[in-house]
């Protein structure tokens, strides 16, 4: 009985976060250099190279590696996957690459020559992130990396 109920969960869950990408965008919406500034870029699955997600902006933080953190509660959960929903709080996180100078010596390399200008939005704000939607290997979860560009919504 208990594997039984377990496992239509297991089968709802999965369909309900299915980590559907959004529809895609030409290739010209995103900024395809951004990828040379990417930290270990193999460990990102790209699922869509250019696409964009609405959402309301959870928490903003900056992370050593340069990168701006971004989660983000997705207006359609369908771009979740399971791991997003069950680690990662239901939300998507998206990631401004060399938003800030990094803390650790082999990332200053990756980040020598980009001025980024992607402004950081403020916990609350509704907006759409553009950029590459992945499933990092590392944390099993699917986010926007790296973002091009953040338009803020009313």
């Amino acid at each position: 009985m208990f594997l039984g109920a377990a496992a239509i969960l297991y089968f709802w869950a999965g369909h309900h976060y299915s980590g559907t990408p959004p529809p895609a965008l030409p290739g010209e919406s995103c900024d395809g250099g951004l990828w040379s500034h990417v930290y270990r870029p193999k460990r990102l699955r790209i699922l869509s190279p250019c696409t964009s997600v609405v959402g309301r902006v959870v928490s903003v933080q900056r992370a050593e590696d340069g990168d701006l953190h971004i989660e983000l509660e997705p207006d359609d959960a369908s771009v979740l996957n399971l791991v997003n929903a069950m680690h990662g709080g239901r939300h998507l996180v998206a990631e401004v690459v060399c938003e800030h100078a990094p803390e650790r010596d082999d990332i200053k390399a990756v980040c020598a020559g980009l001025a980024q200008g992607v402004a950081a939005p403020a916990v609350g704000e509704r907006v759409r992130v553009t950029g590459s939607y992945v499933t990092d290997r590392e944390s099993g979860w699917n986010e926007v990396h790296p973002v091009a560009r953040i338009d803020k919504l009313r």
